[in-house]
């Protein structure tokens, strides 16, 4: 039997790591200073080596981000094994081995946790934040219920920014490329005294949207309309204290992020959260909906990056942080405090019928304001036992509304005699969460160590659901009480100074939450319960050949119970929570320094997943394929440098990623249109390539990029309700968020 082009691929990749590493071995005989740069993380809250800690951590430095162009979370899909990102409008989906935000609501909370320089961020809009000046971002994998908290079951992403220093430097850089496309950023480094310093960055982002819009004086959305900055003050209280103010602000504009549809008008009832044959006497037939002003009706091509909206789409999204973090190096230990404020906003309009008829336009609004507190004392010694303790606490307010306006809607807004719309789904949400936590490190001997931790939350969420739907305004209070326990113990073994296995058991918990849909009309739960897992990890940190070949790998099963998914369906959003699931796999990622001036990188993720026998809206989900859980993801980079004398450097950047077939429903839907959709993504690969040239006096920099090289179409999310007549996960509107076409740019930095 031939192998299927993504096992050739991975195959092609496998073979190339190979050859390398037996030229590798060569090369290692020979006289050569070059070695792999020592990775630093604080993965476990502690400045460690990456080799040491026995997690799966993907961690990349400084230099790494600028060879692949880092801009924000969506660009991790593409570097690190496992992880996938998605977006729906303003709202982002991340998942890991399986696990991610599965509630759009503010009743929900994501299943990866982010973090900003030490500050867990609740609200997904966060990954709004800009990426610019970052010292290095860790992803760490599984679940990270002892040190980060109750939502962290699929893992934690990490960003750490560059903090000030005691040097004076600067940069400034100007990015041009197609669309239209202008970016502005510059960074400010300047020590003010021998005990403070001060770092600022900023950035300004114009592009014209890449999806057509062929009705005339239509927006075009998926363009660029940013803005924001950051400022870090540092002060040296004392020899051992210190004390670290920051502050970040980002802006999001124009017509934003915006899905299409992906079918044929005269099949579907286009437009949330309907789908299928509404109630009778409710509204017209699809006939009778899509056509234009002269009667003729209505098509759409199904071509991606076109489509014909006659509704303006905008978007208004901003987040605002924060911070104080207090320092205090003790004689054996170390104290730290972490105080953070942060708000969070957005509005999205979408044409949600993505047509030129006037039948729907969907509003998006949620604010949300947070505090936390996190106390950490920790050992900071060389003794055998190592040891961290902590507390903290959490808040937040929170809001939201979905919104349909337009013709199709205005029947409803008349039933009912509301001045809104004809439906307006949402609540709010006040959440609070209270934990201790505690986690030790005992070195048995010289090989072995053995690391116990827990910890103890209680949450709570109270809210109101307000919603019209068929019905005058309803409201709801509800409200969810929760204490659980988590706990993980790892053994690791040191074989030699280069290679280390371990072996762990942890566990992982997310809150329940609120179901902020018309609870009366459609008839579900209020709430919805706390999700678990239960995970086993084999795992091996390497660093062989000399130093030259950095190689970690971690074989896992994740067993969740209770896991908690969301469907759309009349009545809008619902979240469930399903009896169970497993997901088991491989990943991996290497580094290998081919030579002086040549090395290559890659990670790839091997996934098997399936809920277990369970029967979810008359639908059997056993054996399915977990939603967001590719099969096959990897991805590989070359990096080559050239020095000439009294002329600068060149360094070549090229990149290959693979994503394989992703399902994102339960459901597991794929049909053809005619027999009620899909929610099915076929498999897709992507390219980018850069090239950098430096002066020799490192003050200049120029770099020409193309990402997307071969243009493929990138099918990134995809969003479909169920119809009021298919209860099996077909019929409802089929919405697609495609990752960005080919683009290309260049861009000049300047040093001081």
């Amino acid at each position: 039997m031939l192998l299927g082009s993504k096992y050739k691929a991975l195959a092609s990749v496998l073979a190339l790591g190979q050859c390398l590493t037996v030229g590798q071995a060569t090369a290692a005989d020979e006289d050569t200073p070059f070695a792999l740069e020592e990775i630093v993380v604080t993965a476990q809250k502690r400045a460690e080596s990456l080799q040491d800690i026995p997690i799966a951590v993907s961690a990349f430095g400084e230099r790494r981000l600028e060879d692949s162009g880092f801009d924000g979370v969506s660009d991790l899909s593409f570097m690190s094994p496992s992880l996938q990102f998605g977006n729906f409008g303003p709202v982002p989906f991340v998942a890991m081995r399986g696990i991610g935000h599965e509630n759009t609501t503010a009743g929900g909370d994501p299943g990866v946790a982010l973090h900003l320089d030490g500050v867990y961020l609740g609200r997904p809009v966060a990954t709004v934040f800009s990426a610019f000046d970052l010292e290095r971002v860790e992803v760490l994998r599984g679940p990270q219920g002892t040190l980060y908290g109750r939502n962290a079951t699929g893992g934690s992403i990490n960003f750490i920014s560059a903090k000030p220093t005691d040097e004076f430097e600067g940069l400034v850089d100007v990015t041009v490329g197609n669309y239209d496309w202008i970016r502005v950023r510059a960074m400010l480094n300047l020590p003010i005294s021998d005990k403070v310093s001060m770092r600022i960055t900023g950035f300004n982002e114009d592009r014209d949207g890449y999806t057509e819009n062929t009705f005339e004086g239509g927006t075009e959305a998926n363009d660029a309309d940013n803005y924001g900055f950051r400022g870090h003050l540092k002060m040296n209280l004392s020899e051992n204290a210190s004390l670290l103010l920051s502050g970040s602000y980002v802006k999001i504009g124009g017509a934003g992020s915006q899905p299409e549809v992906r079918e044929a008008f005269p099949s579907t009832l286009a437009g949330p959260p309907f789908g299928g044959a509404g109630p009778a006497g409710g509204f017209r037939g699809p006939g009778d909906w899509f056509v234009d002003s002269n009667g003729n009706p209505l098509v759409n091509d199904l071509e991606p990056f076109k489509e014909s909206k006659n509704t303006p789409e905008s978007a208004n999204h901003d987040m605002l942080l924060l911070s104080g973090t207090f320092s205090w190096d003790m004689d054996g230990y170390a104290v730290k405090s972490v105080t953070a404020y942060a708000e969070t906003s957005f509005e999205s309009h979408q044409d949600s019928d993505s047509s030129s008829a006037n039948l729907v336009e969907l509003v998006l609004l949620e604010d949300s304001s947070q505090f936390s507190q996190e106390l950490q004392i920790m050992s900071d010694n060389q003794s055998p036992l190592q040891w961290i303790f902590g507390l903290y606490y959490f808040e937040e307010d929170a809001t939201r509304a979905s919104q349909f306006f337009e013709d199709r809607f205005d029947f409803f807004a008349q039933f009912v005699a509301q001045d809104c719309c004809g439906a307006d789904l949402g609540g709010s949400v006040n959440a609070k969460s209270y934990a201790a936590f505690g986690q030790i490190t005992y070195a048995m001997s010289d090989t072995f160590d053995i690391t116990l931790g827990g910890r103890w939350t209680k949450d709570q969420k109270d809210g109101i659901n307000s919603n019209i739907l068929f019905a005058p305004r309803v409201e709801d209070e509800v409200s969810i009480d929760d204490n659980q326990f988590t706990w993980k113990a790892v053994l690791n073994w040191h074989a030699t100074d280069d290679v280390m296995f371990y072996a762990s058991v942890s566990t992982g918990y997310k809150s329940g939450g609120i179901n902020q849909v018309a609870i009366t009309s459609a008839g579900r739960n209020a709430t919805y319960d706390p999700e678990f897992v239960d995970a086993f990890e084999l795992g091996m940190k390497s660093t062989l050949l000399d130093g030259r070949l950095r190689l970690n790998m971690s074989i896992f099963q994740n067993n969740y119970d209770d896991l908690q998914f969301q469907i759309f369906e009349f009545g809008g959003p619902a979240a469930f929570n399903a009896e169970g699931a497993t997901v088991k796999g491989i990943d991996a990622d290497f580094q290998l320094a081919v030579t002086e001036d040549f090395g290559i990188d890659g990670s790839a993720g091997y996934m098997d997943s399936e809920y277990d026998d369970q029967i979810l809206s008359g639908v059997q989900l056993g054996g399915n394929q977990l939603s967001r859980t590719p099969e096959w993801t990897f991805n590989i980079g070359a990096n080559k440098d050239w020095v000439i004398d009294g002329l600068g450097s060149f360094r070549l950047r090229a990149e290959y990623s693979y994503t394989d077939d992703i399902f994102y429903t339960p459901f597991n839907a794929d049909n053809t249109l005619a027999l009620g959709g899909s929610d099915h993504a076929d498999s897709y690969s992507n390219v980018n390539i850069r090239l950098f040239y430096t002066t020799e006096d490192d003050l200049w920099t120029v770099e020409a990029s193309v990402t997307n090289l071969t243009d493929e179409v990138q099918e990134g999310n995809i969003l479909r309700g169920i119809g009021f007549n298919d209860e099996a996960g077909g019929g409802g509107q089929e919405f697609i968020t495609y990752n960005p076409p080919r683009q290309w740019g260049l861009r000049i930095a300047r040093r001081f």
